[in-house]
């Protein structure tokens, strides 16, 4: 949901590479706290979350000009350290696949690690008092306001808005406008709803599959994060 679309050269210097380097410190601490031995265990299964999210970021959601990213899955499932990694390798595909600049691969690094990070922290603490469906829902739904949030937020002090909003491709098609049209809405009223229709498809599909996982392999909903103890104290 928050992944940026830009070629490279968009995107002012300052800000991609700036991204780069807080992406790479994020990676580094990761590294350094994890348990290596967990790290072992759950790389296969990591591999495969790796795998999903390039699928789903390849599919558009039907008629809603967004995808999937699952992010907020993937750090629930892999956790919050193998999560991040996991959407770092994802970023750097996708960009060699034209699917964004090589530039703004920090940048989308970063927004969607955030998914990750923010998911495993509130759906650790939500699942305590509800359901596994109910509490990743909940989680993949304020982990994306955020970082919807901040992807907007990054856009309009750089190069506006309107430049990565979903569905402004079809503007510049349909007649050169730059106007978001979706349905018979357009402009804000029309990037607002398919945004909120994005998240909460997203949200309902992370809560549709956590809850499967809970009755077929609850080991992984339950697992700790695969951070090195002694290095945490």
């Amino acid at each position: 949901m928050s992944h940026i679309h830009l070629p490279d050269g968009i995107m002012p210097f300052a800000w991609w590479a700036s991204a780069y380097i807080g992406c790479i410190a994020v990676l580094c601490i990761m590294l350094r706290l994890i348990n290596k031995e967990e790290v072992r265990r759950k790389i296969p299964f990591t591999g495969v979350m790796a795998a999903l999210m390039l699928i789903s970021m390849s599919v558009p959601l039907g008629f809603i000009p967004v995808h999937m990213s699952l992010s907020v899955l993937n750090g629930i499932l892999a956790g919050p350290a193998l999560g991040f990694i996991a959407v770092f390798v994802v970023n750097i595909m996708l960009s060699l696949m034209g699917h964004g600049g090589i530039s703004v691969a920090g940048l989308n690094t970063l927004l969607m690690g955030s998914e990750a990070l923010i998911g495993y922290y509130v759906f650790t603490v939500l699942k305590r008092h509800m359901k596994p469906s109910l509490a990743a829902g909940i989680s993949a739904l304020a982990a994306l306001v955020v970082s919807v949030a901040l992807m907007l937020g990054v856009l309009a002090a750089t190069i506006g808005v309107e430049e990565a909003l979903p569905g402004h491709e079809q503007g510049e098609k349909g007649g050169g406008s730059n106007t978001v049209s979706f349905l018979s809405l357009s402009g804000w009223s029309a990037a607002a709803v398919i945004l909120i229709l994005g998240m909460l498809t997203e949200a309902l599909v992370t809560g549709m599959i956590v809850s499967f996982f809970s009755r077929v392999r609850p080991d992984l909903i339950d697992a700790p994060a695969v951070f090195n103890n002694n290095r945490m104290g």
